[in-house]
């Protein structure tokens, strides 16, 4: 008897814990100022590791971005709705020397750009569904073209895994 009720308390324990993180990896689509394929990895309920490869459209570049995140679901009050923040970097490619940086800098032609990034925003996950939403705002501080680039906005729209 005691040995079963050692099991139970194991197997409750570890279901507890599986479900205190709703989603262990996800992929989807980014839809903002630059739209592309977004990737999640989460490490723990609070650590994920996001990429982003992007077409930034009114640039004519491409770009690759990857960012450290930290999931905060006590800040808003809901078991799957947490304030995401955190940063990374980002080397992008532009191809069509078009002006669009707001700091009045040209992208040369086939010029390579390299910088860092900071995320603020919010993802859900729909319990009961494999589906992961993802809305941010992505600042952009470039080193080769020098400047504050502006505020990446994008909705993500993921297929979560457990």
């Amino acid at each position: 008897m005691r040995r079963k009720i050692i099991i139970a308390i194991i197997f409750s324990a570890f279901s507890f814990a599986l479900n205190a993180q709703n989603y262990t990896k996800a992929i989807g689509l980014r839809i903002g100022f630059g739209a592309g394929i977004t990737y999640k990895q989460l490490f723990n309920n609070k650590a994920a590791f996001e990429l982003i490869a992007a077409y930034q459209y009114q640039e004519k570049g491409y770009t690759i971005t990857g960012l450290y995140e930290i999931h905060n679901y006590r800040a808003l009050g809901a078991s799957h709705l947490a304030l995401v923040y955190g940063g990374g970097a980002h080397f992008g490619y532009y191809n069509g020397g078009y002006y669009k940086n707001r700091s009045g800098i040209y992208y040369e032609d086939n010029a390579p750009n390299v910088g860092l990034d900071v995320l603020l925003g919010i993802d859900y996950y729909e319990p009961g569904s494999a589906i992961n939403w993802g809305l941010d705002i992505k600042p952009m501080l470039d080193f080769i073209n020098p400047g504050f680039r502006f505020w990446d906005a994008g909705l993500s729209i993921r297929y979560a895994f457990q």
